[in-house]
């Protein structure tokens, strides 16, 4: 394990892995069904902020809503590292499609979890607020919330699609430019200044980031 360990690093995790990283610190366990909303609900809101993506994550709809395409395998992986710590047997058992939703697996952090998370202040602000609205509500309190984002609904308004197994944030699911609005290109365009900048002048780097803060509504309002 010691020998794995020294060969992972943070440039190893793609922006998939350091969200979910971020949530589960900030969670400190939590279930498969939260794991897999929660991150959706983030790249939705992401989006509804930036007008543009953040971890490229498409979601495949199962009966309960959607959830990673490969999260079994991304748990894992993370679990064999030491990010999380889970039960990977009862990760990868089968489900039925009527089993009860409320069926908990639960994830942990671990002491080397909050190494992995996310570093940008704006998005570690997203993520925290998404925990706090929706992190503690109940499955079904939480399923209801994702079933009413534009996404959902608007994959299950398509007559030719099927009830479970596409992808919820494919592009004929959703059109980024219904989200490319004036306030949305701001925030983009504070944080990409943020990255290509991030050693200049230090007054200038904290008006920039006290202007980034105050251009994010963080919009969890469904």
């Amino acid at each position: 394990m010691v020998s794995v360990m020294e060969k992972f690093t943070r440039s190893d995790l793609s922006n998939l892995d350091r969200v979910t990283a971020t949530i589960v610190h900030e969670m400190g366990k939590i279930g498969l069904f939260h794991y897999n909303k929660l991150t959706y609900l983030f790249e939705y809101f992401f989006i509804k902020n930036f007008g543009c993506r953040y971890t490229k994550e498409e979601f495949i709809k199962l009966p309960h809503g959607p959830v990673i395409s490969n999260y079994k395998t991304q748990i894992t992986n993370l679990i064999r590292h030491g990010v999380f710590s889970g039960n990977i047997a009862e990760i990868h058992k089968s489900r039925k499609l009527d089993d009860d939703k409320r069926i908990k697996t639960t994830i942990l952090s671990t002491e080397l979890t909050s190494q992995y998370t996310v570093q940008e202040n704006g998005i570690i602000i997203l993520i925290r607020q998404i925990v706090n609205k929706y992190g503690h509500l109940s499955v079904d309190d939480l399923e209801d919330v994702v079933y009413q984002t534009n996404p959902v609904k608007k994959y299950l308004s398509n007559p030719f699609k099927q009830k479970t197994g596409g992808y919820i944030l494919k592009n004929d699911c959703l059109k980024m430019k219904s989200y490319r609005t004036k306030e949305a290109e701001g925030r983009r365009l504070a944080r990409k200044h943020l990255k290509k900048y991030p050693v200049e002048k230090k007054e200038n780097k904290k008006i920039l980031e006290e202007e980034y803060d105050n251009l994010i509504p963080m919009r969890p309002s469904v």
